[in-house]
């Protein structure tokens, strides 16, 4: 089964999510439609095993991790016919290269940040592309260094990596928008400092702007930061509007709330394509 939409629809850290939280299995690929124009590659694929990330690349030929190994100078003419045989056998290439003393686990993390992270986080400056998701297919085992991480923390650790924020410029959280947790328990994912002190302020008292004075830490810093909770759901964004309500109990009467007028409700987010949404939960309703 596959499911298909587009990037300005349905953005890669929703994806990811969805695809965590369903703990799929499959190739998710990213055809990037600026790519023919500037000559790089247009597409990039991403290989999932219950809703981990266990590889990326832009081939499928088996040889993409063989290929960053060896730009590295650690295939060598002695061992060169033992690498190729692994590739051939379809056997896990990172995992049996460390049994054999060829890699050492700090080479395995070094490869898996190369061939993972800088994917992901490249895929972020994708502008126009499309997404395609098929389940249920033979992962390539000669492009897995037998590391993984959550869709969802994949996503987290992509977007820390992240040196040029143009692009995503305008997705960022307003200056003066506050934050709200949307779950209270301690964070299932790995945060860093500054994304721990950002996520406990997140109780809507103080808007983006006070919490960079708060924090001692530049005002674009903590709307990265934002904006990375948000995508992966920790957090979401309340926009500062002003309602011109008075401070009189007989105007807060209308609202569905209490007399200090907190509303009952959280605030609604923004519906997606209803045609679109329909299909990614039949899609993940589908039993792999």
């Amino acid at each position: 089964m596959a499911i298909t939409g587009s990037l300005s629809e349905f953005s890669l850290p929703e994806i990811f999510q969805f695809l965590d939280q369903g703990q799929k299995t499959g190739i998710l690929t990213i055809r990037d439609l600026k790519a023919l124009q500037t000559g790089k590659s247009l597409l990039r694929h991403i290989w999932l095993h219950n809703g981990r990330v266990v590889a990326a690349g832009d081939r499928l030929d088996n040889r993409g991790l063989a290929r960053l190994i060896e730009e590295r100078g650690w295939i060598t003419d002695t061992n060169r016919a033992e690498v190729e045989r692994l590739i051939q056998a379809n056997v896990p290439l990172g995992l049996n290269l460390k049994s054999l003393g060829i890699l050492y686990p700090d080479q395995l993390k070094l490869l898996f940040s190369v061939q993972v992270l800088r994917q992901v986080c490249s895929l972020f400056q994708v502008e126009t592309g499309q997404f395609r998701f098929d389940a249920k297919v033979d992962l390539p085992k000669a492009e897995m260094t037998g590391l993984s991480l959550p869709a969802t923390e994949t996503t987290l650790m992509g977007l820390r990596s992240l040196r040029d924020w143009q692009i995503l410029q305008s997705k960022l959280p307003d200056t003066s928008s506050t934050l709200f947790k949307i779950i209270y328990d301690e964070p299932h994912l790995r945060l860093d400092a500054s994304e721990t002190q950002v996520w406990k302020l997140a109780d809507g008292s103080m808007n983006l702007k006070k919490m960079a004075e708060r924090l001692q830490l530049p005002l674009p810093k903590i709307q990265q930061i934002s904006f990375r909770l948000i995508v992966v759901g920790l957090v979401e964004e309340v926009p500062d509007i002003d309602m011109g309500i008075a401070d009189n109990s007989d105007d807060l009467k209308g609202l569905d709330g209490d007399i200090s007028g907190q509303l009952s409700n959280p605030p609604v987010r923004t519906e997606i394509s209803n045609s679109f949404l329909q299909s990614l939960v039949g899609f993940l309703q589908h039993k792999a």
